[in-house]
């Protein structure tokens, strides 16, 4: 192993409504978000949209904005139902962290024009409703070698995967000392008041590693086997 790169998939969430309704909502257009307005009559505390089928425009939207973005080697795979009402998301597979970001640049662009051929009009403002999840990009970070394998893969065996307990360790202790870095880097007006309540605030940062590897990572520190 000669080197290791830094890899991201960045999600992408965004709202679709209707231009006509947008059109008497002149600030949306204006800015991308609500800044007057009743309370929504719907809210995302439900979340029966996770639930909902696709309205055929919003499916059919869904369908031509992946046709013109998969030619352009942005590796899209999932498109889904979001929390909040009338919002989406789709994701591309993960690869080199400044590509992903361009990458995603021109993910937005595309689907603000296809929007706007379907009657649509797509906001991707962080916060575009009061009351509501905001729209943010969930970024899948990793690191990979030269070889292009995922450092922080685990495997079927991940007891046994000493590289990748290596590097988990590593990472673990860089978020514990550098925590305050972490925090002032996703620090902003718009992604601390975006959130509701199906996702994390950025203040709180911690390392979350599910009930497998949190046995593993103790049994690591006690010395026992897991299940002792």
């Amino acid at each position: 192993m000669k080197s290791v790169t830094s890899t991201l998939g960045a999600e992408q969430e965004y709202f679709l409504i209707d231009r006509r309704f947008a059109a008497l909502r002149p600030i949306l257009s204006w800015t991308g978000r609500t800044l007057l307005g009743a309370p929504p009559r719907v809210d995302n505390n439900s979340k029966i949209h996770y639930f909902w089928l696709d309205p055929n425009t919003c499916s059919k939207f869904m369908e031509e904005s992946e046709k013109r973005i998969i030619p352009t080697w942005i590796p899209v795979k999932t498109r889904h139902n979001e929390v909040a009402p009338s919002q989406f998301e789709l994701a591309p597979i993960f690869e080199n962290a400044s590509i992903a970001a361009d990458h995603n640049t021109l993910t937005m662009e595309t689907l603000k024009r296809v929007a706007n051929k379907h009657g649509l009009f797509c906001l991707l403002h962080e916060k575009p409703f009061a009351g509501l999840n905001g729209s943010g990009k969930h970024c899948n970070w990793s690191i990979s070698n030269d070889k292009g394998e995922n450092l922080l893969e685990p495997g079927k065996t991940p007891h046994q995967n000493l590289r990748f307990l290596a590097v988990l360790a590593v990472v673990m202790r860089a978020v514990n000392s550098h925590s305050d870095v972490l925090r002032a880097a996703i620090a902003s007006p718009g992604n601390d008041h975006r959130l509701g309540a199906n996702e994390a605030p950025p203040a709180i940062i911690s390392v979350f590693l599910g009930s497998l590897l949190s046995d593993i990572v103790k049994s690591i520190e006690t010395g026992k086997k897991i299940g002792r």
